[in-house]
């Protein structure tokens, strides 16, 4: 205790302390070093922060803190919406079979009569055409367009140029701005569609003189196709209406 007297006090207490301390196999992670100011504390290991920060080792509550950071940096990846197959509308003889009807009908009605047989001729000649028509075209929706095609003996096949304003028998969905079926589409006639796909000058040719509206070029056809089909696939493809 003589010797201990003789030594600086905050020596004392770091030796007393020392010789009554446990004996310990773990590496002191800070060394104790004399200052004018006093003690000064050090890290034995620099790298002792960035082994914390990285949890090397293994501390349960930095796993925590850090499994909840990683969680929130995960992106959550949206899900595909799925693919709308290609669909070939069903032919409808309906509107054909009701000409037909008709024509009949006027020539036995009015038989012997020129008015009967030229109106019920008529009649059955439109019939005849209108099943020929539905025979030979199909209508077609595929990822991007409405299509007009033709039925050939390997498939179906490009139907050509449009009759009334030229271009190519395909629209673009994204180009509707109306469609309708006349007088509905439980009783079909006319399937109509407007589009501003075709170039604006051509708008005013054809059935667009008929148009007061504006605003795109008008189609009319008749109803040779299942017209509920149409209607579905007018809906799910996401072509524009009026009543939308």
């Amino acid at each position: 205790m003589a010797v201990l007297a003789c030594l600086p006090a905050h020596l004392v207490l770091v030796s007393t302390a020392s010789a009554f301390a446990p004996v310990s196999t773990t590496t002191t992670a800070f060394s104790v070093s004399k200052t004018r100011n006093g003690l000064a504390y050090q890290p034995q290991d620099k790298n002792l922060l960035a082994r914390f920060a990285t949890n090397e080792g293994g501390n349960p509550f930095q796993s925590f803190i850090g499994s909840i950071f990683k969680e929130n940096e995960v992106e959550t990846a949206e899900p595909e919406k799925p693919k709308i197959p290609d669909f070939v509308v069903d032919p409808s003889y309906s509107v054909a079979i009701g000409f037909a009807v008709y024509g009949i009908l006027f020539l036995v009605l009015l038989q012997g009569s020129i008015f009967g047989v030229v109106l019920g001729g008529l009649n059955v000649l439109f019939a005849s055409f209108l099943a020929v028509q539905t025979y030979r075209l199909r209508f077609v929706f595929d990822e991007t367009s409405f299509e007009l095609k033709e039925v050939d003996s390997g498939g179906l096949v490009d139907s050509g140029e449009n009759v009334v304003v030229g271009g190519q028998n395909r629209w673009t969905y994204d180009s509707f701005v109306n469609w309708d079926f006349f007088p509905s589409v439980d009783i079909p006639i006319l399937v109509y569609f407007k589009e501003t796909q075709t170039s604006q000058e051509k708008w005013s040719e054809g059935p667009g003189q008929l148009d007061k509206v504006g605003g795109g070029q008008i189609h009319f056809f008749p109803a040779i196709a299942n017209c509920k089909q149409l209607e579905n696939q007018f809906q799910i493809r996401g072509c524009a209406t009026v009543d939308s």
